[in-house]
């Protein structure tokens, strides 16, 4: 006779029960941290001109022309560029902050008590601002025109 044959009814439920709450714990574990390592380590950054059609640098590397939409890292800040002829040049510097998958992670990793793995990988960050919106002032200190 085998030992599960010989436990009462109540102590095999009480068993599978203890399984069963384990293996939940384990796979809530598993889905809830380290979903950042399968997000992308690039993220769409969209930068607009008032007016429209000017250069964008970003880091100092051509871009293309707004109104813009290009794919930058995660990670690191970013500094943005944008210049047209007779306008002043504007810059603005993104930062980054823990995107809705970091904040899983951290909430994932607190509640098992686990390492934060996800937190590692680029996917756990985003760009802050992901959206720019660019006024450009006329340049006044051009030479004037001769006539």
């Amino acid at each position: 006779m085998s030992t599960e044959e010989s436990m009462p009814v109540t102590a095999r439920t009480a068993s599978a029960s203890r399984c069963a709450i384990v293996a939940t714990l384990i796979a809530s574990h598993f889905s809830l941290t380290g979903c950042s390592i399968f997000g992308g380590s690039t993220q769409p950054l969209m930068v607009n001109s008032e007016p429209p059609g000017a250069q964008v640098l970003i880091n100092g590397t051509a871009a293309g022309t707004t109104p813009l939409q290009y794919q930058v890292p995660r990670r690191g800040d970013l500094t943005v560029e944008v210049h047209k002829t007779g306008y002043q040049t504007q810059s603005r510097v993104t930062g980054r902050k823990l995107s809705s998958t970091g904040i899983v992670d951290v909430i994932g990793g607190a509640l098992f008590l686990l390492p934060l793995l996800g937190l590692i990988a680029p996917g756990a960050w985003e760009q802050d601002p992901s959206t720019l919106g660019i006024t450009l002032e006329p340049d006044t200190h051009q030479p004037a025109q001769a006539p």
